[in-house]
């Protein structure tokens, strides 16, 4: 059986960074919700996004390639043909799809907020993709804390955190913890010690309406006093800009992130040297020879190309108004 509403929201995932757009996201969300325009089962984040128009239809097939390899050659194709990535700079679009990471946190906070206010209750249903079966399974609240055991246990062996493994892909450390955690993960038994052949796992959210009626204004007593005026004038107008104002400060986070972390990537490094007379340390700056592989991809940040590659990725699946 899926795993039970047992903590509190805040403590089981991120608030969600009070980000310059977050809340126009909160009233595009509670707008949905005072329509009672929501699925009654459990999704992803993802699909929430959808649903609460964060994201398009195209971003959100984007997002689904992740575990489908011929859904993604799809979308390189396309995006090939577009002229919006180039041969050997694939890897951009694996980044662009883990950016919405941050996303997700975000809609969680919104969530939270929403739940604090008593609209809505909505708790985690975890599920895995077994080997072989096309329906997933629901795990049991065990078999999820063995499998996050695991990944806490290969990531201090392999000494690699979840930046390195996406941002040095295709190192040996990183294609060694990912081979140890596909063989692992395979092994994980269930709460009655059946080994359930897991290919991978992942979490979905369901939400159960509870406020019947005037949820916007609702939210905005408590955290946007000074919206409520603007609202009570020109309910569809306010709507519609905030809309945009999501829709436009998004976009400009998202290539704010990209341009840190091209920044990032191209600063000095401590460099752990061995000697026979004790380890020393360095700073080094990052050069083309330290990456032989995928070095389109790695070109990108050299040639301070990589966060271009993102604001297009942005503009080719965001909104257009």
């Amino acid at each position: 059986m899926p795993l039970e509403k047992t903590v509190n929201v805040g403590a089981r995932i991120s608030n969600g960074a009070w980000r310059s757009y977050t809340k126009n996201m909160d009233i595009m969300v509670v707008s949905v919700l005072e329509q009672s325009l929501i699925n009654d089962t459990a999704q992803t984040l993802s699909k929430w996004c959808l649903d609460f128009g964060l994201i398009t239809t195209s971003m959100y097939d984007l997002i689904r390639s992740k575990h489908d390899q011929n859904l993604k050659d799809k979308h390189i194709q396309i995006l090939k043909n577009n002229n919006v990535i180039k041969n050997g700079e694939e890897r951009v679009v694996n980044d662009f799809i883990h950016g919405f990471k941050t996303l997700h946190q975000q809609l969680a906070g919104t969530l939270d907020r929403m739940e604090k206010l008593e609209i809505i209750e909505y708790y985690p249903v975890y599920k895995g993709k077994v080997i072989g079966k096309e329906a997933p399974i629901n795990l049991h609240e065990n078999t999820v804390n063995k499998i996050l055991q695991l990944e806490r246990r290969l990531m201090d062996t392999y000494d690699v955190d979840d930046w390195y493994l996406q941002k040095v892909y295709n190192s040996p450390k990183s294609r060694a913890y990912r081979k140890d955690w596909k063989e692992q993960l395979a092994e994980i038994t269930d709460e009655n010690g059946v080994v359930l052949k897991l290919d991978y796992h992942f979490k979905l959210y369901a939400i159960i309406l509870k406020a019947r009626k005037k949820k916007i204004i609702k939210y905005l007593e408590t955290y946007n006093k000074e919206a409520i005026e603007q609202f009570k004038k020109d309910e569809f107008l306010f709507l519609n800009e905030n809309e945009v104002n999501y829709l436009e400060e998004r976009k400009k986070v998202v290539v704010e992130n990209a341009e840190k972390e091209e920044g990032n990537f191209l600063k000095p490094r401590v460099n752990k040297l061995e000697s026979e007379f004790g380890g020393q340390t360095k700073n080094t700056v990052p050069t083309r020879s330290d990456y032989v592989y995928d070095e389109d991809y790695y070109a990108l940040y050299f040639d301070r190309l990589y966060a271009q590659r993102i604001k297009e990725l942005q503009e080719f699946y965001g909104h257009n108004f």
